[in-house]
């Protein structure tokens, strides 16, 4: 099975409101207007033919009970891990997980007591703060640093400190918002870091099958670690739920899957299961066909801001299809809120991905090229006034 041509036309809009959409049917609520909704992390896309006909086969059947093929997908992550990502972990080393956010507050309760001390890397995407901070840990920050191009680097002089005084490091890789696919040497320093201190670390890598660059996922450099991530982002499932960690080391495995049991988040629903499933199997072309669109959308960007909107800071993400925006020369972030609400287009504020958020924003560019050049001309508006 293999997707139609249909399913590979990602310039096709497809109308989403009306639809239960978070990001569109629940935009106006959040951002107390009617807006172009360019905010959370989901594809205005289609997803493959492959997975609609999985789940519409599935659905010939009547009964929805408990789901026993948990297996069959462990196997096909698997394999897509070796296709994607050159890395074949062990099949003892996988399991189910409910969604990779919930799993990441487990794993901040399996590895940590409750005082201690957790390194995140800000601006990052939101939960990781939360999830220290709801769980009544310290958050302890070694936040990015950024050169005068808008490119990210780690900032090791406060890793180096915060090793030292911390059980857990929260990894997002790639890293949301900023962009970044961190190289096997970034990695390599890091994991060697964290091993000497005994830190453990987790690795968000829900975003790595968009990397533009090889990423290299983190156990397959330093075997005890966590690796959390799902066909969710990169195959626009992300309503299903559900996903994969991957833990090579055995200690690690138990601590962390007795967590899980604990938290009754182990497994993965039915549809979830036959989605995943049938991406990771089916999938491959369409993905390919994704990142191109995407690297098109990422380089368009470039020129209209370049063209029309110079002094706003942008460096093309080196994955996926996040856009993470300098726009401090416009004014403060409230005056920027007001402008973007003014024209009717809602984004991520920059202060919500926590220290070195300010003076940005975050704009989701998964969309047909006509709904992006609209929304691009939309910031214009905002940024003119």
């Amino acid at each position: 099975m293999s997707a139609a041509q249909d399913g590979l036309d990602f310039d096709r809009v497809i109308p989403r409101r009306g639809t239960g959409s978070l990001k569109w049917d629940a935009a106006a609520e959040r951002f107390g207007a009617e807006v172009l909704p360019m905010w959370v992390a989901d594809m205005d896309f289609a997803v493959p033919d492959a997975v609609i006909a999985d789940l519409q086969e599935r659905l010939q059947h009547p009964v929805f009970g408990y789901p026993g093929n948990e297996g069959t997908m462990l196997q096909a992550a698997a394999d897509w891990l070796a296709k994607r990502h050159s890395w074949r972990p062990e099949s003892d080393a996988l399991a189910c997980i409910s969604g990779v956010v919930p799993a990441l507050y487990a794993a901040v309760r399996a590895f940590t007591r409750p005082g201690e001390a957790i390194i995140v890397m800000p601006p990052i995407y939101p939960p990781f703060m939360t999830a220290v901070e709801d769980n009544g840990r310290k958050l302890l920050l070694a936040p990015l640093i950024a050169d005068d191009t808008g490119h990210y680097r780690m900032n090791w002089d406060a890793l180096e400190t915060a090793v030292r005084q911390a059980k857990l490091l929260l990894l997002c890789s790639p890293h949301n918002p900023v962009g970044r696919v961190w190289t096997a040497e970034e990695l390599q320093r890091l994991g060697t870091l964290c091993a000497d201190a005994g830190c453990v670390v987790v690795s968000d890598e829900i975003h790595a099958d968009l990397s533009q660059h090889p990423h290299y996922p983190f156990p397959s450099l330093f075997p005890r670690s966590i690796l959390l991530s799902s066909a969710g982002k990169s195959f626009n499932l992300a309503g299903l739920g559900g996903g994969i960690s991957v833990i090579p080391d055995a200690q690690l495995r138990r601590g962390f899957l007795d967590e899980l049991r604990r938290s009754q988040i182990q497994h993965t629903n039915l549809f979830a299961l036959t989605a995943m499933t049938s991406a990771w199997r089916y999938g491959t072309e369409w993905q390919a066909a994704l990142r191109q669109h995407l690297s098109n959308n990422a380089r368009f960007i470039a020129d209209f801001l370049a063209e029309k909107l110079p002094e706003v800071g942008y460096h093309p993400p080196e994955f996926g299809y996040l856009a993470w925006l300098d726009v401090h020369p416009y004014g403060a972030d409230a005056v920027l809120a007001r402008r973007l609400l003014q024209a009717g287009l809602g984004l991520n504020p920059g202060p919500s991905f926590g220290p070195g958020g300010e003076g940005f924003v975050r704009l989701n560019f998964a969309a047909p090229r006509s709904v992006l050049e609209e929304g691009l001309n939309r910031l214009r508006q905002a940024l003119h006034r």
